[in-house]
């Protein structure tokens, strides 16, 4: 099974996106680590960009969309990924959420730690990492040893002091409370994003930790997992 991770739209739709899907068909899932559209967006109603996205993705390129919300996305993001995609084939928030996906199993949260820009999904560090603890928690409680599976943790906020979360000047701006809880239970994945220019592979302990960046500069996380839960990943140009 193959996965597809992006991040950061931005309200922009994507032809290479579209292009690479459809010539690489044995692409199971995309996954999208927030901000598909931008609160500051005056051209159009930044909501109304999310359904006619996800359901290109979706009839165009048969694969299946979780996706959860960025800093930048307005408040009823959810509500708009959830009516997303076909009757048949909805698309899913993963916010704060579990799912079994085949082999996989995929725990989300979105929303970054605060930002100097005062965008409207901006979470308090402690209340991430009590959410991203349980979740991981309640995997870790309810998994079952003898079938085997991948874990990803999909969040928005990069962990803090990684290759992740690295802006233009050096420093670093991710979320403790992501990197706390992958610290201490150690799933097999973090997919990420908010910071565009880190695109980038990192390791906390045996996590992988894997920043598509801004899916408008072109690249996207390729993540393959056989039937026997082994898995590699890498970083994809869509161009």
């Amino acid at each position: 099974m193959k996965i597809l991770a992006i991040s950061d739209v931005h309200g922009k739709k994507s032809e290479s996106l579209i292009n690479y899907l459809k010539q690489n068909d044995d692409i199971s899932l995309v996954l999208i680590a927030g901000d598909i559209t931008d609160f500051s967006i005056t051209e159009f109603e930044p909501l109304s960009f999310v359904k006619p996205f996800i359901d290109e993705i979706v009839e165009e390129c048969n694969v299946d969309v979780f996706a959860i919300p960025g800093n930048c996305d307005p408040a009823g993001i959810c509500n708009a990924i959830k009516e997303s995609g076909p009757d048949e084939r909805p698309a899913f928030c993963l916010h704060d959420q579990l799912i079994a996906y085949e082999n996989v199993v995929i725990m989300g949260y979105g929303g970054s730690n605060p930002t100097p820009f005062n965008t409207p999904g901006e979470i308090d560090d402690d209340k991430i990492y009590s959410h991203v603890y349980e979740l991981l928690a309640e995997y870790d409680y309810i998994g079952n040893d003898e079938v085997p599976r991948v874990t990803i943790l999909l969040t928005h906020a990069p962990p803090y002091d990684t290759k992740a979360d690295t802006i233009e000047s050096g420093a670093h701006v991710g979320s403790q409370g992501v990197k706390k809880p992958i610290h201490e239970f150690q799933p097999n994945i973090n997919i990420c994003g908010h910071v565009h220019e880190a695109c980038s592979i990192d390791m906390i302990g045996n996590t992988t930790v894997a920043n598509p960046g801004r899916l408008e500069e072109g690249h996207a996380i390729l993540v393959e997992v056989d039937e026997n839960a082994m898995y590699t990943i890498g970083i994809v140009s869509l161009e």
